[in-house]
Protein backbone atom coordinates (compact mmCIF):
# COMPACT_ATOMS: atom_id res chain seq x y z
CA UNK A 1 0.00 0.00 0.00
CA UNK A 2 2.98 2.41 1.11
CA UNK A 3 4.42 2.00 -2.27
CA UNK A 4 1.17 2.44 -4.38
CA UNK A 5 0.73 5.65 -2.40
CA UNK A 6 4.36 6.86 -2.76
CA UNK A 7 3.83 6.83 -6.49
CA UNK A 8 1.19 8.59 -7.03
CA UNK A 9 1.90 12.12 -8.71
CA UNK A 10 0.06 15.25 -6.81
CA UNK A 11 -1.04 16.43 -10.03
CA UNK A 12 -3.77 14.43 -10.62
CA UNK A 13 -5.10 15.30 -7.26
CA UNK A 14 -4.56 19.20 -7.85
CA UNK A 15 -6.31 18.66 -11.42
CA UNK A 16 -9.04 17.17 -9.82
CA UNK A 17 -9.68 20.13 -7.08
CA UNK A 18 -9.06 22.46 -9.59
CA UNK A 19 -12.34 21.04 -11.46
CA UNK A 20 -14.19 21.10 -8.47
CA UNK A 21 -13.86 18.49 -6.90
CA UNK A 22 -14.66 17.77 -3.08
CA UNK A 23 -11.97 16.08 -1.13
CA UNK A 24 -14.16 12.72 -0.99
CA UNK A 25 -15.26 12.75 -4.52
CA UNK A 26 -11.15 12.88 -5.18
CA UNK A 27 -10.46 9.94 -3.28
CA UNK A 28 -13.26 8.21 -4.20
CA UNK A 29 -12.92 8.52 -8.20
CA UNK A 30 -9.27 9.07 -8.30
CA UNK A 31 -7.45 8.20 -5.23
CA UNK A 32 -8.95 4.88 -4.48
CA UNK A 33 -9.07 3.46 -8.70
CA UNK A 34 -5.63 3.77 -8.46
CA UNK A 35 -4.56 2.11 -5.31
CA UNK A 36 -7.09 -0.88 -5.66
CA UNK A 37 -4.89 -3.13 -6.80
CA UNK A 38 -2.62 -2.58 -4.05
CA UNK A 39 -5.88 -2.97 -1.58
CA UNK A 40 -6.35 -6.36 -3.40
CA UNK A 41 -2.99 -7.28 -3.33
CA UNK A 42 -2.75 -6.22 0.82
CA UNK A 43 -5.84 -8.36 1.66
CA UNK A 44 -5.07 -11.59 -0.17
CA UNK A 45 -1.55 -11.54 1.41
CA UNK A 46 -3.23 -11.41 4.92
CA UNK A 47 -5.42 -13.77 3.95
CA UNK A 48 -2.62 -16.57 2.67
CA UNK A 49 -0.60 -15.06 5.48
CA UNK A 50 -3.11 -15.80 8.18
CA UNK A 51 -3.20 -19.74 6.94
CA UNK A 52 0.25 -20.19 7.15
CA UNK A 53 0.36 -18.94 10.75
CA UNK A 54 -1.37 -22.07 11.92
CA UNK A 55 1.95 -22.97 13.88
CA UNK A 56 2.09 -19.27 16.00
CA UNK A 57 -2.00 -19.83 16.14
CA UNK A 58 -2.36 -22.85 17.41
CA UNK A 59 0.09 -22.29 20.49
CA UNK A 60 -1.24 -19.15 20.94
CA UNK A 61 -4.45 -19.19 20.92
CA UNK A 62 -6.60 -19.45 24.14
CA UNK A 63 -8.95 -21.44 25.37
CA UNK A 64 -12.24 -21.80 23.36
CA UNK A 65 -10.58 -19.36 20.57
CA UNK A 66 -11.06 -21.79 17.14
CA UNK A 67 -9.88 -19.86 14.32
CA UNK A 68 -10.24 -21.81 10.45
CA UNK A 69 -7.17 -22.92 10.19
CA UNK A 70 -7.61 -24.67 13.86
CA UNK A 71 -11.30 -25.81 12.82
CA UNK A 72 -9.81 -27.47 9.78
CA UNK A 73 -6.74 -29.00 11.57
CA UNK A 74 -9.21 -29.96 14.41
CA UNK A 75 -11.20 -31.78 11.47
CA UNK A 76 -8.47 -33.63 9.87
CA UNK A 77 -7.52 -35.68 13.28
CA UNK A 78 -9.75 -38.30 13.01
CA UNK A 79 -10.10 -38.42 9.19
CA UNK A 80 -10.69 -35.95 5.89
CA UNK A 81 -14.70 -35.42 5.98
CA UNK A 82 -16.80 -34.18 3.13
CA UNK A 83 -17.10 -30.97 5.62
CA UNK A 84 -13.57 -30.27 5.47
CA UNK A 85 -13.36 -30.95 1.34
CA UNK A 86 -16.23 -28.33 0.99
CA UNK A 87 -13.93 -25.95 3.32
CA UNK A 88 -11.55 -26.68 0.82
CA UNK A 89 -13.58 -25.92 -2.28
CA UNK A 90 -14.95 -23.02 -0.49
CA UNK A 91 -11.53 -21.62 0.11
CA UNK A 92 -9.96 -22.55 -3.23
CA UNK A 93 -12.60 -20.44 -4.93
CA UNK A 94 -12.83 -18.00 -3.03
CA UNK A 95 -9.12 -17.27 -3.43
CA UNK A 96 -9.12 -17.79 -7.24
CA UNK A 97 -12.18 -15.38 -7.48
CA UNK A 98 -9.96 -13.00 -5.90
CA UNK A 99 -7.31 -13.55 -8.10
CA UNK A 100 -9.34 -13.12 -11.47
CA UNK A 101 -10.53 -9.93 -9.48
CA UNK A 102 -7.05 -8.24 -9.10
CA UNK A 103 -6.09 -9.18 -12.22
CA UNK A 104 -9.06 -7.64 -13.78
CA UNK A 105 -8.49 -4.37 -11.88
CA UNK A 106 -5.28 -3.90 -12.47
CA UNK A 107 -5.83 -4.43 -16.02
CA UNK A 108 -8.03 -2.00 -15.96
CA UNK A 109 -6.22 0.15 -13.76
CA UNK A 110 -3.05 0.34 -16.51
CA UNK A 111 -5.54 0.78 -19.55
CA UNK A 112 -6.55 -1.97 -21.04
CA UNK A 113 -8.98 -3.96 -22.03
CA UNK A 114 -11.10 -5.06 -18.65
Amino acid sequence: MRVSLQGLDESIFEAARDLGATPWQTFRLVTLPLILPAVVAGALMSFALSLDDFVITFFTAGVGVSTLPLQIYSMIKIAVTPEVNAVSTLMMAFTLSLIVLATRIHRGALGGRP
